[in-house]
């Protein structure tokens, strides 16, 4: 690289997971002059752990994946290796009762699917490459009906189960593509295993607090309100605080508003108009009486069923007091906060649950990704030509996937890539 870029004034906005990654491997690279710009008054995006009576619990993302190589890398020098709580999980229907994660009169059925899924996730090997470029057309049409072509009938709903529950939609909306990224065959499999997640004693939200602390420029409470790129090719970022000038920047921010601080040309405004969102709460609850494990109740992840309790995280199950536990609903927007609230409440009843008190509630706009028609129409090509476009560059969870470990692999990529 040349000498001359190391002393490039690099902005990175956002200070989620892609953000202080940015700002990392762009360090790891020899530049020096590096500004995270965040609107909020934390670091961490949707990684949001909070702490209560002396324990962290997760309000945001949960946990890691045995595979996520990256991470654990990072991990590993941020000096972040203990174990945290031990992942204890079950299945639940809908009137509270346990019951498998695979009905009886289903196992053989599941067993010889699963069998086959090894070789059907072959065709789809340039899914572990970062980004979403170029997908085949049959990634393009929603999961549910590509299970049906390959006749993963049971497998269907296994996959719904670690995808939905966390915010991630219904599988019969989402395209294949998106949920192939996050369940490739080995992390289902870790799933199904329930072998040791990637569970930070202090919350996932410390990791992202070590790598902010190594930022020598980082400003909270500071909003871009708006950017362009001056004739000179220095682009002008006018904040909250003041206007700031810098030779590239790398927005990792939801790119929902984006078309509100940078005059877009039109065709690129069309492109991100074509994002939608979930909307996702997470509660908080401390209650007595509920099963000392985490629980998913499959009954409730179908579409129909948004605004009821899809599954609850007891996080301390295997290390003392779980004081709160964490209950996650995809919105209904036909339901007031008050009828979602006493939904969740009168399924931890059903579950055994006493002495329910309500402790706070988190929303978030989940998920950014395309439909299937924009999937084919060449999204994310679209996306690509904008890299670079008047000095600004794109990172965050669209362009790969809302999981830590894709966040990180695609920003790694687009450093290496342009920088």
């Amino acid at each position: 690289m040349d000498n001359m870029k190391r002393e490039d004034k690099i902005c990175i906005i956002g200070a989620g997971i892609s953000g202080v990654s940015a700002a990392y491997y762009l360090a790891k690279k020899g530049y020096t002059h590096i500004t995270i710009l965040e609107k909020s008054d934390r670091v961490g995006g949707k990684c949001f752990s909070i702490e209560y009576k002396g324990k962290t619990y997760e309000m945001g993302a949960l946990f890691g994946l045995p595979s996520y190589a990256h991470t654990k890398n990072l991990m590993m020098e941020f000096d972040l290796m203990d174990k945290g709580p031990l992942l204890e999980r079950g299945f639940f229907n809908t009137n509270g009762r346990q019951t498998s994660q695979i009905p009886l009169d289903q196992v053989q059925a599941f067993a010889q699917e699963f069998k086959r899924l090894p070789e059907i996730s072959k065709r789809y090997e340039r899914l572990n490459e970062p980004g979403l470029l170029h997908l085949p057309e049959d990634l393009c049409q929603p999961f549910s009906l590509w299970c049906d072509e390959n006749e993963l009938f049971v497998i269907k709903q296994v996959y719904m189960h670690y995808f939905s529950t966390f915010g991630f939609g219904s599988i019969y909306d989402v395209p294949a593509a998106y949920v192939l990224k996050f369940l490739s065959f080995d992390n289902l499999l870790s799933f199904i295993e329930v072998t040791h997640m990637i569970t930070w004693p202090k919350g996932v939200t410390e990791l992202i607090r070590r790598m902010a602390d190594q930022v020598e420029d980082l400003r909270l409470t500071c909003e871009v309100l708006h950017m362009d790129c001056e004739p000179n090719g220095k682009v002008r970022v006018e904040t909250s605080q003041s206007a700031l000038y810098f030779d590239k920047v790398i927005y990792t921010a939801s790119l929902q508003h984006i078309s509100e601080i940078v005059d877009l040309p039109a065709a690129d405004k069309r492109i991100l108009e074509l994002i939608t969102y979930e909307r996702f709460r997470v509660y908080a609850y401390r209650v007595e009486g509920i099963p000392e494990l985490s629980g998913y109740i499959p009954g409730n992840m179908r579409p129909e069923s948004k605004g009821q309790m899809m599954a609850w995280y007891y996080r301390w199950a295997d290390m003392g007091t779980t004081d709160l536990i964490t209950v996650y609903v995809a919105e209904n927007e036909e339901m007031t906060d008050q009828e979602m609230r006493e939904a969740v409440e009168t399924k931890l009843r059903d579950l055994g649950g006493t002495n329910i008190r309500f402790y706070m509630m988190k929303r978030w706009e989940h998920f950014p990704h395309v439909e299937s028609a924009a999937l084919r129409a060449g999204f994310y090509e679209q996306l690509d030509l904008m890299q670079g476009r008047n000095q600004m560059y794109y990172a965050g969870e669209i362009m790969n996937f809302p999981t830590l470990e894709n966040c990180i692999v695609y920003t790694k990529y687009l450093v290496d890539r342009f920088f």
